[in-house]
């Protein structure tokens, strides 16, 4: 079987409370020589916020999720019994990828909300320029998640809308791979993995405005605690629990070909993950989904146009570059159709005509 038609139901503990990174001790007191895996700006925010037990070893690292950092920090960490990320996505998916090569647990904390890396045991793999080489299925699932709402509330407010984007395809991505499968023999984890992507769904368009109107009052509500919860272990299970049938299709293709376009760079992943939304139901030629869901996204501010992904220049090179890798044999587009780069840019340049309508 496999790797990614294992199905996960998710981390092997997972705590969401406020107030429980105040105290790591008792979460750590089963290891003996644990390794911190962060960044910069995260560790100065989780330091602002807690501290680790003093036989915790840190490791900062600055960049992509690369194969050449894991080298580096496995050499780093190799007498380590315990790998704790933190971090937002691409540390988090480091960390988990050095567990994974060292053998040892991973333990996640995320510090923000921006994709539900901390709760999935996978890892998106970059090259150094920031370019999609491929993912990851770990062998382990993760020791311990731990969410920590008043932590999270004060992380920047981006990241946030950046998590709601990358979930909101969760529905949009299975329920295309599913309706597009033309199977009636589908086990009951699947419909269980569609039905928690349809709940993704419902919690987001009804309480994301409420979580980010709680960020900027600085107070935890439960609209806020929600969308958390949505993004972070809920999203993970769609592809836990539906295998091959939950995981990325059109929305996360897009996003991938953009990959390799250097303006984008600067734009969040789920940003540009639910810019993607928008071209796979276009080439589904779900145009009325498209219109319902554009006042969504600018509520929002989710790009709906190359310009607000900041291609404003050589827009056409742009979109053929994003088609000729969302196409390939091998990318998770396919699992819906086998579409025609010039299928992705008629999507594309369709989606720039509707912006227009819409921004007007």
């Amino acid at each position: 079987m496999k790797p990614e038609e294992i199905l996960r139901s998710g981390p092997n503990q997972y705590i969401c409370r406020e107030g429980i990174l105040k105290d790591l001790s008792p979460r750590l007191q089963s290891f003996h020589s644990p390794v911190a895996v962060t960044g910069f700006k995260s560790y100065e925010a989780f330091q602002n916020y807690t501290s680790f037990p003093s036989n915790v070893e840190v490791f900062q690292h600055d960049g992509y999720s690369t194969d050449l950092a894991i080298e580096e920090i496995s050499q780093f960490a190799n007498q380590a019994d315990v790998i704790i990320g933190v971090g937002g996505g691409k540390i988090l998916d480091t960390a988990k990828s050095v567990a994974d090569k060292l053998g040892i647990e991973v333990i996640t904390i995320p510090t923000v909300a921006g994709t539900c890396a901390a709760a999935t045991p996978l890892s998106v793999i970059y090259d150094s320029n920031g370019s999609f080489t491929r993912v990851d299925y770990h062998f382990r699932t993760i020791h311990l998640t731990l969410v920590d709402p008043i932590f999270l509330l004060d992380s920047p407010i981006e990241y946030l809308k950046s998590g709601i984007g990358d979930s909101l395809a969760k529905w949009y991505e299975a329920e295309a791979i599913i309706r597009n499968s033309n199977r009636s023999d589908l086990s009951i984890m699947v419909k269980v993995g569609l039905d928690h992507a349809s709940y993704i769904k419902d919690i987001l368009l009804e309480d994301s405005n409420a979580a980010i109107e709680s960020m900027e009052s600085n107070t935890v509500t439960p609209s806020f605690t929600r969308v958390l919860e949505a993004i972070i272990p809920l999203a993970g299970t769609v592809g836990g629990y539906a295998g091959k049938y939950g995981r990325m299709s059109g929305a996360h293709a897009v996003h991938n070909g953009l990959s390799f376009i250097d303006e984008t760079h600067r734009i969040l992943h789920g940003q540009k993950v639910a810019y993607g939304i928008l071209v796979q139901l276009l080439l589904e030629d779900r145009t009325e989904e498209v219109k319902g869901l554009l006042p969504f996204y600018k509520s929002l501010t989710f790009p709906v146009n190359l310009q607000e992904l900041n291609v404003t220049k050589e827009q056409e090179q742009a979109m053929k570059t994003v088609a000729a890798h969302a196409v390939k044999p091998e990318e998770s587009l396919q699992l819906i159709k086998a579409f025609q780069e010039i299928d992705v840019i008629k999507a594309m340049k369709g989606l720039e005509k509707l912006s227009e309508v819409s921004l007007a």
